[in-house]
């Protein structure tokens, strides 16, 4: 039986192979904002990380999660 590395703990910006973003309408008339990161920890290991979702009024607002969420800093 193989066992995998444990995940890490925090998100490591370096690590970031993409970024997956869905922008989503919903009924209410607000926005899903989900961002999502592939990242990989340890060599050859690619694993999926989610690192925000919110519900935004504005097309504005769900850019400015998604620039939040992408930021190097």
């Amino acid at each position: 039986m193989l066992n995998a590395p444990a995940q890490p703990k925090q998100f490591i910006p370096n690590q970031v192979e993409f970024y997956h973003i869905e922008i989503c309408p919903l009924a209410d008339g607000t926005l899903s904002v989900a961002v999502s990161a592939t990242v990989c920890p340890f060599e050859g290991e690619l694993t999926s990380q989610q690192l925000r979702y919110e519900r935004t009024h504005s097309l504005d607002d769900a850019l400015a999660v998604i620039k939040k969420s992408v930021s190097l800093q």
